[in-house]
């Protein structure tokens, strides 16, 4: 029985010896796929890292161009808004000058009628000085 427990002892001591050995190559090839994974892993956030500040940076462009398209818009509205009043001054000082053009020709004719009515008194005038005279 000795033996056998001896043999059965030997049996353990090699099969925990080559449990050990196969423990460490296992672990070993573990151990390196684990630090591949691990750095694979540590480039992937740095990625994910650097593409995260690209998009913030890009958003806050774009915040910055929709503020600048919102100003725009106003100044274009304000301008809109002023050109709109300039053209209703202008429609006003059209009408305006056609209302003093046509008052003007109006006197014109007057004063040709008065001269027209002035010039005939005269003649007549004129023509009773010879008679008295």
């Amino acid at each position: 029985m000795k033996m056998i427990e001896l043999e059965t002892i030997g049996g353990f001591i090699l099969g925990g010896i080559v449990g050990i050995v196969a423990k460490d190559k296992i672990m070993g090839n573990a151990s390196k796929s684990n630090d591949k994974q691990q750095n694979e892993i540590a480039s992937l956030y740095a990625e994910n890292e650097k593409f995260s500040k690209r998009n913030k940076e890009l958003e806050r462009q774009v915040e910055d161009l929709l503020s600048e398209l919102k100003k725009v818009r106003r100044q274009a509205k304000d301008s809109d808004d002023s050109h709109d009043d300039l053209e209703d001054e202008l429609d006003r000082t059209k009408r305006e000058l056609k209302s003093i053009r046509l008052q003007n020709d109006e006197l014109t004719r007057k004063i040709k009628d008065y001269k027209s009515a002035c010039e005939a008194q005269e003649a007549e005038i004129a023509l009773l000085k010879q008679k008295l005279g």
